[in-house]
């Protein structure tokens, strides 16, 4: 009777053991299930924070291209205008140009007789 005891207690034995040890493994299954849930929400997260500033840096890149846009067409435009402009100062031909110089110099050779008569009548 004894020995029938004894297989008794060891086959219980082997039972418990078996028992704790799918305990142990479905506790470990358990963990490893809820890490993957999390990195699959941490993933998710990460994927829409980079569509964010995807879009983030598109709608700057555009921005970019629109200053850079009216910066050309501002300098376009203001050069068109300052060769128009020069165009209307500078005389037609040489000649003229000549004539200009011939004048200014005339005015100055006038005014000066006028300073010396201003001055010495003044003494």
């Amino acid at each position: 009777m004894a020995k029938k005891a004894s297989t008794k207690t060891s086959s219980s034995d082997a039972e418990l053991n078996e028992q704790q040890k799918r305990k142990k493994q479905a506790k470990r299954e358990a963990i490893l299930m809820l890490e993957i849930e999390e990195t699959k929400v941490s993933i998710e997260n990460a994927e829409k924070k980079l569509a964010k500033a995807q879009a983030k840096l598109e709608a700057r890149n555009a921005h970019l291209h629109t200053l850079e846009a009216d910066l050309t067409e501002f300098r376009t435009s203001h050069e068109e205008t300052e060769v128009s402009a020069q165009q209307t100062e500078q005389p037609a031909s040489a000649d003229e140009e000549a004539t200009i110089i011939r004048d200014a110099s005339l005015d100055h050779q006038t005014r000066q007789p006028e300073l010396e008569e201003i001055t010495s009548s003044n003494q």
